[in-house]
């Protein structure tokens, strides 16, 4: 297993130890696919400095590039294609693998509409994107969301239900056990949907704070994960409150709990 952290890159360039294995990035700040390339090139140039390989980038779109077309509002298909595809061609320059589709305001279905109308035009768009991602060598993970951030896709059997109608496109999915934990979806949820995860988030429920903090056991959900077969990726996507004082424990705790979790038994 492979750990690493949500932050961004100028705030780890400080640090004098680095106890994770990879960066997890953000699309909107670190792709910027809305901005010139010039500017892009510049983020990937002081980036290439650093000792650690961004692997990973999340918060996929910004909330007013709506996914769901109604009778009353249209989709904007060329900016959302040109936003994808600049992505894609800029994670694949800078190595990124994992883009995270969370984006709760982007998919977020409108008051009136039907939600399971709404799902279904988030599927066409994931499948078409994840299309274009395997060309780039990029793996487009969906990420269901707690209650509070959207009205689609909130649990794992959600998102797994979905991700399995695409998963030819090269569709995955995401599980993150602080919105799973906000949810109340118990570890062995996890278990129908383990084949098609490529990514995972983690962080404690209480303040969504790193590991550690508040001794929030992450156990029962890495045996699940181990009973499945995950063996991949566990970013630590938190509020950090002190960056370089909380990070050494944060991931000592992580592989600790790693280390004392047994499968789980269906």
């Amino acid at each position: 297993m492979r750990f690493g952290i949500c932050a961004p890159f100028q705030e780890i360039a400080a640090l004098s130890t680095f106890p994770f294995d990879y960066l997890e990035e953000n699309v909107q700040r670190f792709l910027a696919p809305e901005k010139p390339q010039e500017h892009f090139e510049e983020m990937w140039k002081a980036a290439r400095t650093l000792p650690i390989q961004i692997e990973a980038a999340n918060s996929l779109l910004p909330s007013d590039l709506f996914l769901v077309a109604t009778p009353e509002r249209q989709v904007d298909t060329a900016r959302l294609e040109r936003y994808i595809k600049t992505a894609l061609r800029r994670a694949d320059q800078a190595g990124i693998r994992i883009l995270v589709f969370g984006s709760g305001g982007a998919r977020a279905c409108p008051a009136g509409y039907d939600v399971s109308a709404a799902v279904q035009q988030i599927g066409e768009h994931l499948a078409t994107w994840s299309t274009w991602a395997h060309d780039y060598g990029v793996r487009i993970v969906l990420e269901p969301l707690r209650y509070e951030e959207t009205n689609t896709l909130n649990t794992v059997a959600e998102g797994g239900a979905l991700v399995s109608q695409h998963i030819t496109s090269g569709a995955r999915l995401l599980a993150d056990v602080y919105h799973m934990l906000c949810n109340a979806e118990a570890p062995e949820t996890l278990f129908p949907w383990t084949a098609l995860l490529s990514h995972v988030h983690i962080a404690e429920q209480q303040g969504r704070t790193a590991p550690g903090r508040h001794g929030e056991d992450f156990r029962p959900y890495f045996s699940a994960l181990k009973q499945g077969g995950y063996d991949q990726r566990i970013s630590i996507e938190c509020n950090w409150h002190d960056l370089p004082d909380e990070v050494d424990l944060a991931l000592r705790v992580l592989r600790e709990q790693w280390e004392e979790s047994a499968p789980e038994r269906i």
